[in-house]
């Protein structure tokens, strides 16, 4: 699968279980790599696209690369450092940053980042945990990261309570059901 094939599979029209259906064909392809390229490098890789099909095609990549990670794992592991290091924590678009938190949170439960890396981690979490304009997808695993982190970090384990009070206000209904279930 080379790179032109892969942009256009990704601009294509959306079908049922389009995510999935990516993945494994990205996978067979041995083009993880590729995918990791396009859905967390800068958005230049996608050239004179408009605007707005460059950020459609980056949260698809975003989107197929947690499916990619969350199925096939061996497959996402040569990506897994630079993930941590420099994609995380630069990660800009609002729709991309759930799926990234979702692969961050298998990340943390499978390597674990010096305290550096992890440091960095946090802070990106705690930003869009309390981040205004953060969607509730992104607050959820923002804070699924962040719980991840605790008992690893200070700083987390003492900001906690604060943390889950900021969510608190003015709750969704997602967010208070995490409230109710985990975050305690």
């Amino acid at each position: 699968m080379t790179e032109e094939e892969l942009i256009g599979a990704l601009s294509d029209r959306w079908q049922e279980h389009f995510a999935d259906e990516m993945a494994r064909r990205v996978c067979a392809a041995e083009a993880v790599g590729l995918l990791y390229r396009i859905a967390a490098g800068p958005d230049d890789r996608l050239g004179t696209l408009p605007k707005p099909a460059r950020r459609k095609i980056g949260f698809r990549a975003a989107y197929v690369l947690e499916r990619v990670c969350l199925r096939s794992w061996t497959a996402f592991l040569p990506c897994a450092e630079d993930f941590c290091r420099r994609a995380f924590p630069a990660c800009t678009d609002p729709s991309a940053r759930r799926h990234f938190g979702k692969i961050m949170i298998e990340l943390l439960q499978r390597v674990h980042p010096d305290p550096e890396v992890l440091e960095r981690i946090a802070e990106t979490a705690a930003e869009w945990a309390v981040e205004p304009g953060s969607k509730v997808a992104v607050r959820v695993w923002a804070m699924e990261v962040l719980k991840a982190c605790r008992g690893r970090i200070g700083w987390v384990d003492e900001s906690w309570e604060d943390l889950v009070e900021a969510q608190a206000a003015g709750a969704s209904p997602g967010i208070g059901s995490r409230l109710r279930r985990s975050w305690k």
